[in-house]
This record gives C-alpha cells, structure tokens and sequence, in this order.
C-alpha cells in the first residue's frame, strides 16, 4: 500500500471523530482501531505508546474539563455529569486520531515515506523540509546508541531507571545536539552540489506507485473531508 493511502485517511477520520457526537459511538471506533494496531508487528510496543500518552490525558481532562478543580477552588460546579460526558467525548476523540495515526505508521517504513514524498507534486523543497526529520530518525537512533556505549564503558549504568541516572542525561544530550548542528552546513553543502532545486521535478529511485483505486481513494477521501468539515462549519 501506498504511505500517503492511510495518510489520506486520516483527514476524514478525524473529522468524523468530531462529527460524531454520541460516546458510544467514539467508543466502538477505538476498540476496534485498537484491535487492529494491536495485530500490527510491534503491535505492544504501539499500545504502551498509545497508552502513555492517553492516561495522563484522561487524569488531566477529568481534572479540568470535568470540573474537580474548580470544587477543590471553593466554587460551584452544577452540571457536573454533562462536564464529565464532554470530556470522555473529547478524550475519544483524541484517542481516535492517535491510534489511527499509530496504525498507519506502523504500516509503512521510514524509506517508503521519504520515498513517496520526493517523487511526490510536491516543491522539492517543502518536500525536504517534510522529510528531514525522517531522514534525521536513523541517524539519531546510531548516534544515541554510540554515546550510550561510551557512557556504559565509563561506568554509567544506562540500564538504570530514570531516576537515578537522571545526572547523565545532559551528558547524553549535548553530543546529539552538537552533532545535529553540525551536520548542518554538510547537508547544505550536498545540497548545492547536486543542484537541488534546479528543477521543479527530481528523479527518485524505487519510488513507490499508487494503484488506481488508490488515487480514487485519495480522491474520495479528499471530498469527503470537505463534506465533514463543511458540516461542521454549518453546524
């Protein structure tokens, strides 16, 4: 499958997510967007990811949007039930958007992304500019583990829990960052020595062709997110 096929799905779900008014609803989306990431390989990895990052979100949204702040306050809450149902609903919500998103990248690669983007219609470069941070992944993740190993070969435990290497982390982070910066004036320099931007299109190697219902569904998708969201407009 084309990487930009789920990405072209996203828009409509999301916009659906916020149409769609009855938790009941929201809540049979999730499960089974859910059951299908957790089918997906690394399918755990993706849930503790997902889960993460939505259980401190419902603490937070039960602590202010259901109102639990302004009773510790001293103020008067009347309608707590319907604070709370507006809450679950934007917490679904939410959690909708992310597992779709979840689900869709662990469906493509990095490689196959960056590689759709620059034989993508898209300027060259906007197209970098989206693909940098792709293209930076990798890279980080060797860098990351080279200065995990110099750390561990000067004593450092980098199998500790957070809270007692806590100290060595700036020691981890500085190298990163240096060499990031570093590593910006060679790009450029590449750059202008392959004339990019010379033309509007470039040749990418091994670039990934959509099916034919694949840009039909590209299209549909496209249209109706303009029908959601021209009813969210009217509503």
């Amino acid at each position: 499958m084309h990487p930009f096929t789920g990405l072209a799905l996203l828009l409509p779900l999301g916009l659906l997510a916020m149409r769609i008014d009855l938790p009941s609803l929201l809540a049979v989306a999730l499960a089974l967007l859910l059951v299908a990431l957790g089918m997906r390989p690394l399918g755990g990895a993706r849930l503790r990811q997902w889960a993460l990052v939505l259980l401190p979100l419902a603490l937070g949204l039960t602590l202010v949007h259901g109102r639990y702040l302004d009773s510790w306050l001293g103020q008067v809450v009347d309608n707590r039930q319907a604070a709370l149902l507006a809450a679950l609903r934007l917490w679904l919500r939410v959690a909708i958007v992310l597992a779709a998103a979840l689900l869709w990248l662990s469906s493509i690669t990095t490689a196959s992304l960056t590689r759709a983007l620059f034989a993508s219609r898209l300027p060259p470069g906007v197209a970098y500019l989206l693909a940098s941070p792709l293209l930076l992944s990798e890279q980080l993740k060797a860098r990351l583990a080279a200065v995990s190993e110099a750390q561990a070969a000067r004593g450092v435990d980098v199998a500790a829990p957070f809270f007692r290497r806590w100290r060595s982390l700036l020691a981890l982070a500085a190298p990163l960052v240096v060499w990031t910066l570093s590593d910006v004036g060679e790009r450029a320099a590449a750059l202008d020595a392959r004339a990019f931007r010379s033309r509007l299109r470039r040749t990418t190697l091994d670039a990934p062709q959509p099916a034919i219902w694949e840009r039909w569904l590209w299209y549909g998708c496209a249209l109706l997110a303009l029908v959601l969201a021209g009813s969210l407009l009217w509503r």
